[in-house]
Order: C-alpha cells, then sequence, then structure tokens
C-alpha cells in the first residue's frame, strides 16, 4: 500500500503529545502516530458497530458469550 500526503490542521496540545510520542520512541514518525491514531478511530467504530448487532440480535446487554462472538467475528476481519 502506498501512502498518500495530505495536509492536516490539529490542536496544539496534540502536536505536542504527538512529537513527545515520537522523542520518547513510541511512535516513529509524526506520520506513523497519526495512522496509528485514525487507524485506532476505524478500529473502535468496527466493534461499536459489532456490539451493536449483537445487542440487537440478543435484545439485551452484551453477555461473555455475545463478546466472544465480537471477537471471534473482528478476528475474522483481514489485517489491515
Amino acid at each position: 500500500m502506498t501512502a498518500r500526503k495530505l495536509t492536516v490542521s490539529l490542536d496544539p496540545d496534540v502536536v505536542d503529545r504527538a512529537k513527545l510520542e515520537v522523542a520518547e520512541g513510541r511512535a516513529e514518525s509524526l506520520s506513523a502516530w497519526m495512522n496509528a491514531a485514525a487507524q485506532a478511530r476505524l478500529d473502535s467504530e468496527e466493534v461499536a458497530a459489532v456490539l451493536a448487532d449483537l445487542f440487537d440480535a440478543t435484545g439485551g446487554p452484551v453477555t461473555g458469550v455475545d463478546l466472544a462472538t465480537a471477537l471471534e467475528r473482528l478476528a475474522a476481519v483481514a489485517p489491515r
């Protein structure tokens, strides 16, 4: 996959935190940090959708079995 370059505007505190993460070795670069943050957002939306489907299917709170099913479904999704 080829990365695409774009310009974004971020709050100064977000930029400072991202730069700190890079400086402390917890991210390879600002681009890598932003990509990981964006991917985490997409992943959390997918998890929320799966849990909403389970709630609709069961008509109640998510149980341990429901959670195991959700994790199986998420594991079946092709890795990025």
